[in-house]
């Protein structure tokens, strides 16, 4: 049960974080390069690992 709390805590956090990319780039590609996008975009990538991982642990 803890660990659904916390892979759904972590799927909101993604959201949220998703949201805030697509704000800053805002369908514009070369707003990819922007500083503030890079950071959001590890840090998502990261949230997505952490995600990944935690399912498995659940599955087994």
């Amino acid at each position: 049960m803890v660990e659904m709390l916390r892979i759904r805590r972590l799927e909101e956090e993604l959201e949220r974080l998703r949201t805030k990319l697509y704000q800053s780039v805002d369908g514009e590609p070369s707003r990819l390069a922007d500083s503030r996008v890079l950071p959001l975009s590890r840090r998502l990538d990261a949230l997505i690992l952490e995600i990944q991982k935690e399912k498995e642990k659940f599955r087994q």
